[in-house]
């Protein structure tokens, strides 16, 4: 198992330090020809054979859509979610893109910021250990239940914990990863008109690039893939619920009810106790205040940074119908993912295909790079790919990716940004050769 050095707890916005010598990869490792896919195993070799059996084995989880208006869905949602702001600095700040300026709490320097909403990890973690896989006891819901077969809640937590990614079972998407924000700051720059358009990301996790996108344009589609449906169901569509259609800014303001009950003799005579009372007590009360302690959603305090979603099942299915007018959802592995989205034609295809840290895995690049040659569009389309230079244990990296592109001789490929950091991070744009 990899692990990028990031605890569960971390807001992703540091770079990560070098893997230690002494992580276990073996699973990333596995190739390509030991896959079991659907059920079916391809071996390269009789010796390979006595090895299927054993626990090295992958299974990858097969290509679905999400339904959104499942009751198992409908019943995963919480009753209350809590979030945190994702403040994300431009990249050339005084670029004309819609920001917000905020303050650093440790340098105390202003900078221009992107501010997008997404939800707290440790309301994701006590939700998974509060009714792990409760929507999928539904027998109403049997067929959903079929279609899946990644790991249930508790157990993805489990192997968060410990390994940011375990292949075939957990691809890190309940992390926010730095690439994901270089992204989202590159695409505030451009200020493309996204009316009309499709756009897809891949492996999109927590979904800052898309739901940015998302965002833009009330015309715009924004289809979302991810490993695990519990990434998406957990992650990803809060995510797109907190940005788009319950924004925590757009909400009214909640009016305090006073309290009349109370006889006004019974106030006449506790302003005269108060009036008489001892200026020391008074004091003291005040420092009591001052000294409590303010509100932090990483010690699991969300007051403040929490809103409510509707609890009845048609309020819930009428906010989802809203999402689903938009946004598609695709979870499972990319092998079967052209195949299942069944393209009709070009016009079907998608003009802007995202993905962020999604090349980490050398033997992933082939399925990833031809799903985004299939899905996108010829004429016009294009594909940003947000990755680090190399990744320490896995072998993955961005001049391998570039190589299998150039190879294939369809794409033009050019680097839009980098970021020099312990390990430089850039974006690279795919055009399809005139």
């Amino acid at each position: 198992m990899f692990k990028f050095n990031f605890s569960a707890d971390d807001l992703e916005f540091d770079d990560p330090s070098l893997a230690s010598e002494d992580q276990e990869v073996d699973q990333l490792s596995q190739p390509l020809s030991t896959l079991s896919v659907s059920g079916s195993t391809t071996t390269a070799t009789d010796d390979s054979k006595a090895s299927q059996e054993s626990s090295s084995e992958i299974s990858v989880v097969p290509a679905s859509q999400l339904d959104l208006l499942s009751k198992s869905l409908l019943h995963a949602l919480p009753s209350t979610l809590h979030y945190e702001l994702a403040q994300i600095p431009l990249i050339h700040p005084g670029s004309g893109a819609a920001t917000a300026i905020a303050t650093d709490l440790k340098t105390g320097q202003q900078k221009e910021v992107i501010t997008l909403y997404k939800r707290n990890l440790e309301d994701v973690k006590f939700q998974i250990a509060q009714d792990d896989d409760e929507f999928d006891n539904d027998q109403e819901d049997s067929q959903s239940k079929e279609q899946k077969s990644g790991p249930g809640g508790v157990e993805m937590l489990a192997l968060a914990g410990t390994s940011d990614l375990v292949k075939g079972v957990y691809e890190g998407g309940l992390k926010t990863w730095e690439c994901a924000l270089d992204l989202v700051a590159y695409l505030a720059e451009q200020k493309d008109n996204y009316d009309g358009k499709k756009v897809l990301e891949l492996g999109c996790g927590s979904a800052l690039p898309g739901i940015f996108v998302l965002t833009q344009s009330e015309s715009v589609q924004v289809d979302l893939q991810d490993y695990n449906d519990q990434v998406l169901k957990l992650v990803t569509l809060p995510n797109v619920l907190l940005n788009s259609y319950i924004r925590p800014d757009q909400q009214p303001p909640v009016q305090e009810v006073e309290d009349d009950s109370e006889d006004e003799d019974e106030k006449e005579e506790k302003s005269k106790e108060t009036d008489g009372g001892d200026e020391e007590d008074d004091e003291d009360e005040d420092e009591d205040e001052d000294d409590e302690p303010e509100a932090d959603p990483a010690d699991g305090d969300f007051q403040g940074v929490e809103i409510d979603l509707p609890v009845s099942e048609d309020e819930r299915r009428s906010l989802l119908t809203r999402v689903q007018k938009q946004s598609r959802f695709f979870m499972g592995d990319w092998g079967g993912l052209v195949d299942l989205m069944a393209f009709k034609d070009e016009s079907e295809k998608y003009d802007l295909i995202l993905t962020s840290e999604t090349i980490y895995a050398e033997e992933s690049h082939p399925k990833l790079y031809a799903t985004i040659k299939n899905s996108l569009k010829r004429n016009g389309g294009r594909a940003l790919v947000a990755a680090k230079t190399f990744y320490f244990g896995v072998g993955g990296d961005i001049l391998s990716f570039r190589q299998l592109i150039e190879k294939d001789g369809v794409f033009d490929v050019k680097v839009v940004f980098s970021a020099q950091s312990f390990v430089r991070r850039e974006i690279l744009e795919l055009t399809f050769k005139k």
